[in-house]
């Protein structure tokens, strides 16, 4: 007689931790939903293991099938496969395992445009370095958009094959409309920044735009933040650098640009120093406005010469902007002697006493730029 197959979803351990029938029901409906989808018996342990269960089918949903290992995809597309692994790796695919089909269409599309690029010259140690930017941003973009839809998604008593198959709907009606809103805010901040660049004698001799050029870098950030988040919650913390990152966006309208914003701190960086020091101005009050709760900002302002590099800025400036700020009282926005000197009349300073930055040899002299409509709030000194 033919031996009885077992069945593979069997096994006790894929149900670890459902103690309930209703909740074995649901957690045996979306094993079969990810096994008939491709799902292998080790994935579904690992996922019941890690407690992820719930978001394996987003796999599917996203992924069509793959047909592809690295070396077909450099075959197909043209693009040696040392280099095509180097820039997938960048843009944050997982590292494929030798002969591994671990690539789709949409991939290969992707190999296919990057042999275009490579076609029409680009460089490839700097195409490289673009492809890096790239995944570090969207990976940052994903996080958000992930963490956005799923806390919008769960409902107070979900199963994990509801909640699952409800990702899964999401995904299938919302991620069409994804690419094209992308696209278009690519294209956007494509055109703003062109349209802002300076493109001089400079430039065109050197043949780059990554030559280094006069600009004012502003670093702000909250003061007593760091000591704050050792007193309240972990959640109330992240709700004020959330607040300050999106007082920054606000403020940074062109010619100045936020380059960066890190926990609660912003960089602006901007040709136009008035225009910078409006934007500090108006973040200094705009925090202040925030009530009592939120706290103070201090800021550091440097003028001189510094180079834009793969979405960054760097040299002497940027640097001396960032130690000024470290040092800054809270609702001071100090600048070096440069910034003061480069400033429209319209703006008052009060002449700061010299003091050492860290790794900046001599003490510099500082200045302190008035802040008009200033707000005072009478609160508990936060020291950082």
């Amino acid at each position: 007689m033919p031996r009885a197959r077992t069945d593979p979803l069997a096994d006790k351990r894929l149900y670890a931790g459902a103690t309930t029938p209703a909740e074995r029901e649901a957690r045996g409906e979306l094993l079969r939903y990810c096994f008939a989808h491709g799902a292998s018996v080790e994935q579904l342990l690992e996922a019941v293991r890690e407690d992820r269960l719930s978001t394996l089918p987003l796999e599917f949903a996203m992924t069509s099938q793959r047909r592809y290992t690295l070396t077909a995809l450099a075959r197909e597309s043209g693009v040696p496969a040392p280099y095509l692994r180097a820039v997938l790796l960048a843009f944050g695919y997982p590292n494929p395992h030798p002969r591994e089909r671990a690539f789709s269409e949409e991939d290969l599309h992707t190999a296919q445009a990057l042999a275009i690029f490579l076609t029409a010259g680009l460089p490839r140690r700097e195409l490289l370095d673009v492809a890096r930017v790239i995944g570090q941003s969207l990976a940052q973009t994903a996080s958000v958009i992930r963490s956005f839809i799923g806390d919008a998604l769960m409902q107070p008593g979900d199963s994990e094959h509801e909640l699952g198959m409800r990702y899964v709907a999401a995904v299938e009606e919302l991620a069409p409309q994804l690419a094209p809103l992308l696209e278009q805010a690519l294209r956007i901040h494509i055109r703003e920044q062109a349209t802002r660049d300076v493109i001089g004698r400079a430039e065109r001799e050197a043949g780059t735009l990554s030559h280094p050029r006069e600009v004012g870098v502003c670093f702000a950030d909250l003061s007593g933040f760091t000591k704050l988040g050792e007193r309240v919650g972990t959640e109330h913390v992240g709700a004020l650098g959330t607040r300050m990152a999106t007082l920054c966006i606000e403020v940074a309208q062109p010619p100045v640009e936020l380059v960066k914003t890190i926990g609660d701190a912003g960089m602006f960086v901007s040709t136009d120093l008035d225009a910078l020091l409006d934007a500090e101005r108006e973040l200094a009050e705009k925090v202040e406005g925030e009530g009592e709760e939120f706290p103070t900002l201090r800021a550091g302002t440097a003028y001189g010469p510094a180079v834009f590099r793969m979405g960054d800025w760097f040299g002497a400036t940027v640097n001396r902007a960032s130690r000024i700020a470290d040092i800054a009282k809270p609702r001071a926005i100090l600048a070096d002697a440069p910034t003061r000197a480069k400033s429209a009349s319209r703006f008052t300073w009060t002449r700061e006493r010299r003091r050492s930055l860290k790794g900046i040899d001599g003490r510099m002299p500082l200045y302190r730029l008035s802040i008009a409509g200033e707000v005072r709030r009478r609160r508990l000194p936060l020291s950082r």
